[in-house]
Order: structure tokens, then C-alpha cells, then sequence
């Protein structure tokens, strides 16, 4: 008994390199925790830019947490975009005319939508399905175009 006791300190010693915390090379990888992700904070939404600026040429990941009952205006954009609904219910809708009410279909978590070059559309969370959290991939810079019909 007492040879196996002797021979604990032995294997924990060979084996601390595995409960050693891992790191990743920043230039080979880049990864964000969510305690690290920097919020811009709204009275409509929150946003945080993960990747990219959103003012120069290059790619850019987009967060987007949609507080109800607000949502955008009609707009276009001149790039496309490609979004994951990461939580809660995303509102869109592809008219020119602003209502939510009656304008807008629902995509829950995992949704996957691509907004296309000049596609019309508006997007934000209602009341009735809490806010909503957006992963949105875009080449930069983004520009956005006012399509309301008045």
C-alpha cells in the first residue's frame, strides 16, 4: 500500500501537462470568449464588431442583439450579407413599408438568411418573442441605403 501511495506524486507529475491550460497562437487562430466580446450599448440594440471595421475594406462578423419592440427602417445594402440567428426570434421583412405588425416573418435560433445586394428589407425583435441575437458576416465597409415608401 504504502509503494502505491509513493507512486501518486509520480503520476501526477507525469500527468500535469494534460490539465495544463491549452493557448492558442494568435497567428494561427483568433477566438473571442463571450465575457470578451465589447458591446456598444443601445436604447434599440446592442452591437459589437468581432472582426473587421465596419468603416474599411475587409471582412466583418457583426453581433447584433435586437431589444423589442424596435426594428430598423427599410434599407438596402450595396454588399451582402449573411446572418445566424444565434438566440431568441429575428424579425424581417422584404417590403419597402415600414410594419412590423403585419410585415415581418419570424426566424428562430439556428435560421440561417442572406440579405442580397439592393434587397430591400427591415429587421428587429417584437415584444411577443423577447430580444434576439444575430451573427451577421459582410465585406466592409458596410453601407446601408434608405428604401422607405413613404
Amino acid at each position: 500500500m504504502l509503494r502505491k501511495l509513493l507512486l501518486i506524486p509520480a503520476f501526477l507529475a507525469a500527468a500535469a501537462p494534460a490539465f495544463a491550460q491549452a493557448a492558442i497562437d494568435p497567428a494561427r487562430a483568433f477566438g473571442l470568449t463571450p465575457d470578451q466580446i465589447q458591446w456598444t450599448r443601445g436604447e434599440r440594440n446592442d452591437t459589437a464588431w468581432v472582426i473587421g471595421d465596419p468603416k474599411k475594406e475587409g471582412d466583418c462578423l457583426q453581433l447584433i442583439r435586437w431589444k423589442p419592440p424596435h426594428f430598423s427602417r427599410p434599407h438596402y445594402h450595396e454588399r451582402a450579407r449573411y446572418a445566424v440567428v444565434l438566440s431568441g426570434t429575428w424579425w424581417l421583412s422584404t417590403s419597402n413599408v415600414y410594419d412590423p405588425d403585419n410585415n415581418t416573418v419570424p426566424y428562430p435560433a439556428g435560421s440561417v438568411l442572406t440579405n442580397l445586394v439592393g434587397g430591400v428589407h427591415y429587421d428587429g425583435a417584437k415584444a411577443q418573442t423577447g430580444d434576439a441575437v444575430v451573427a451577421i458576416f459582410m465585406n466592409c465597409p458596410l453601407t446601408a441605403v434608405s428604401a422607405e415608401k413613404k
